[in-house]
């Protein structure tokens, strides 16, 4: 739970996104609100890091789970169109800048310290995919109930 509120704040407090999420407001026609891209992507990057602490807690192998994550990533691009694909990929990069890296590297040492362990990565890779995985499965959301309201 802590895991996912650092990574949901942080998402709420980067000025990049918010710049984004106006970029895209303006390329949707007001259809992915700043506010949608903005909460979509902090509940990703929050379910990321969560997903990563967890693995690092139960000492889950790191590839099998982005191998996972991924593939999900890549099943949504496919059936997304393109400019979702492009939000969403962007939105991925944006949210690992400067706010959220220091958390989470900070997280990610503190419980290698307390847990004794020597593999600390992840968290940050999972982070990443988890704005990729919301914002494609918010858009295909934003698509079908647009068209589905359409005379």
């Amino acid at each position: 739970a802590f895991g996912w509120m650092v990574g949901f704040g942080a998402t709420l407090a980067d000025p990049a996104l918010g710049a984004l999420g106006v970029t895209v407001e303006n390329l949707t026609d007001g259809a992915f609100t700043r506010a949608n891209l903005v909460l979509s992507a902090a509940v990703g990057v929050g379910a990321g890091i969560a997903l990563g602490v967890i693995r690092l807690i139960l000492g889950w192998p790191l590839v099998p789970l982005l191998l996972l994550t991924y593939a999900l990533a890549l099943v949504l691009t496919a059936y997304s169109s393109d400019l979702y694909i492009a939000i969403a990929w962007d939105t991925a990069g944006v949210t690992t800048g400067s706010v959220t890296v220091p958390l989470v590297l900070a997280l990610g040492l503190g419980l290698v310290v307390a847990l004794e362990r020597a593999d600390g990565f992840g968290i940050l890779s999972t982070a990443s995919v988890g704005p990729i995985i919301s914002v494609l499965a918010r858009g295909l959301c934003v698509e079908h109930c647009v068209a589905s309201r359409a005379p």
